[in-house]
């Protein structure tokens, strides 16, 4: 059976988080989730930011420019699940990114409810990031910025807005993650009654 993180996951609590968390096992043997248009599609459709029969289509210089604007969000991000500060650089690198998407998108108004309207085309992955970048830009106005976590697996890397009553979440999944670690103490465990 597959671990749960082997394919997209929405556990972060925010959009722009779960984009960043389209890498499995980032500090082992990473796992790339965007791997071609067809499957940056299937993660968009999942996340419900592309229609059902929306579909992206990227050059693979295109689809490398997503990677690159995901793993400058996590460099934004990551501090912040340390109890840091976003370094200017990456808020000067997410305001570029706003901006460079600023037209993507419109106001307007259907059966009584106003709502974002995206103008770019569905095959472009412009309206699909200027929402990834909305996102995380409301998350660091917001309280909840400083609920930012990093899961502690040893080899995930992946970020979530802790929400729990506690606010001790330490894991992105108790399916994968979490598992993983209650097995290495269980091991770890016998292993020293043994001796």
């Amino acid at each position: 059976m597959r671990p749960p993180t082997d394919d997209f996951q929405f556990i972060a609590g925010n959009l722009s988080l779960d984009f960043v968390n389209t890498i499995g096992d980032r500090f082992g043997t990473a796992r790339e989730y965007l791997t071609s248009s067809a499957e940056l599609t299937r993660g968009a459709r999942l996340a419900g930011i592309l229609p059902p029969n929306g579909r992206l289509t990227l050059s693979p210089r295109r689809l490398s420019d997503v990677r690159t604007a995901r793993e400058s969000l996590y460099r934004l991000f990551r501090p912040l699940a340390r109890g840091g500060d976003p370094s200017r650089r990456g808020l000067s690198q997410l305001n570029t990114r706003l901006e460079s998407v600023s037209g993507a998108r419109r106001l307007g108004l259907r059966k009584g409810i106003v709502r974002w309207e995206w103008l770019s085309p569905a095959r472009d992955a412009r309206s699909l990031l200027a929402q990834v970048y909305a996102s995380a830009a409301e998350l660091l106005v917001s309280e909840h910025v400083a609920a930012v976590r990093q899961c502690e697996g040893e080899r995930c890397g992946w970020l979530f807005v802790d929400r729990s009553r506690s606010g001790h979440r330490r894991w992105c999944s108790m399916a994968d993650c979490g598992n993983r670690e209650k097995a290495r103490r269980h091991l770890a465990r016998l292993r020293r009654s043994a001796r």
